[in-house]
């Protein structure tokens, strides 16, 4: 079985001529059980990679899928050197994030957008692609069950109880360094990558995902995979010698697929705020904080209003302006004037 894809078409104007399509073709890969090339699943996640492009780039795509949808995430790393190295002159000394491409697909009789969603909102169990998450939806009690695969452990299959506080990466947007690159998109999308990859460290992709709205069934959807990439071939005589690099390999992969126990027992802070906003009726006139989605503009009775301008001096009674203990003005020059006429 072949792909045909048309790669270029050339049209005619002419009556004896006739229009041409460049079509070419590529077989269909060929996957078996155990031989799914750079294709891995685990539980409702998919890894494809790390691969190299024909730019040279390196390719990291991370899938989840709930529903009729899925979110997919493609972090693409390009060679980089160090600041006052000529490019090319040396090999790669790392790889930087230099593309995220983000793409939220559904089994629907349209596009997933805004306005379709609007006008046919999905049903349970279907993710909701445009909507405003407030932050503090991510910082629940989740319980669930995690897939496990490593090179040497294999797959495997895990319960989770309760996901400990230190697991909990989710609630980190930031990421747990500075070298993390992260966003939060709407609809519950949030994505972690290390911003330059080299050799001798697993670069941690992640991608979390609350595919419905904050009710007793929410769910949690997260996968992250380790990437290694620029480790050294040696030359076989020489080990100082460095002949070329491994191909970027997965060094381990874990999909969680959790469910809300609960709302945490210390989350006391944001569930006075709640209570506050919704109990109390004075709230905005002292001024309070209200929860709200952190793309939300905040309400005018919440923006501080500049402040007045400074009161103008008023002369004292009796004194001219601009006479001071200082001297100098204006009034002391037409003194000294009028003195000097009188002689």
């Amino acid at each position: 079985q072949m792909h045909r894809i048309v790669a270029g078409k050339v049209q005619s104007d002419c009556e004896t001529c006739f229009d041409s399509d460049d079509v070419k073709s590529m077989p269909v890969a060929q996957y078996s059980p155990g031989n799914l090339g750079r294709n891995r699943l685990a539980s409702v996640g998919m890894v494809i990679g790390p691969s190299i492009l024909r730019s040279g780039a390196m390719s990291t795509e991370l899938i989840l899928r709930h529903g009729d949808g899925r979110v997919r995430v493609v972090f693409q790393h390009a060679p980089v050197w160090e600041a006052g190295v000529e490019p090319g002159s040396c090999p790669p000394q790392g790889l930087k994030l230099f593309r995220t491409t983000v793409s939220r697909e559904a089994m629907r009789s349209g596009l997933p957008t805004a306005s379709s969603e609007e006008a046919n909102p999905p049903g349970p169990g279907n993710p909701k692609f445009f909507r405003g998450v407030p932050p503090f939806h991510w910082h629940k009690r989740w319980a669930g069950t995690s897939w496990t695969w490593g090179p040497s452990t294999g797959d495997r299959g895990w319960r989770i109880e309760e996901m400990e506080e230190g697991d909990c990466w989710h609630g980190r947007p930031m990421g747990d360094g500075e070298g993390v690159w992260s966003m939060r998109l709407p609809g519950g999308i949030l994505m972690q990558c290390p911003r330059v990859i080299v050799s001798g460290e697993a670069g941690i992709c992640r991608l979390a995902w609350l595919p419905e709205e904050d009710n007793e069934n929410a769910m949690l959807l997260r996968i992250e995979a380790s990437v290694l990439a620029l480790e050294p071939i040696l030359d076989e005589d020489d080990d100082s010698m460095m002949v070329g690099f491994h191909p970027p390999s997965l060094g381990s992969l874990r999909c969680d697929v959790m469910k809300k126990l609960g709302e945490l027992d210390d989350a006391s802070t944001l569930q006075r705020l709640m209570e506050i906003d919704a109990n109390s009726e004075s709230n905005d006139e002292e001024g309070g904080l209200r929860p709200r989605d952190e793309t939300e503009a905040p309400p005018p009775s919440q923006v501080m209003a500049p402040p007045p301008p400074p009161p103008k001096s008023q002369p004292v009674p009796g004194e001219r302006e601009g006479s001071g203990k200082k001297g100098g003005g204006d009034g002391d020059s037409l003194d000294a004037v009028r003195k000097a006429l009188k002689f």
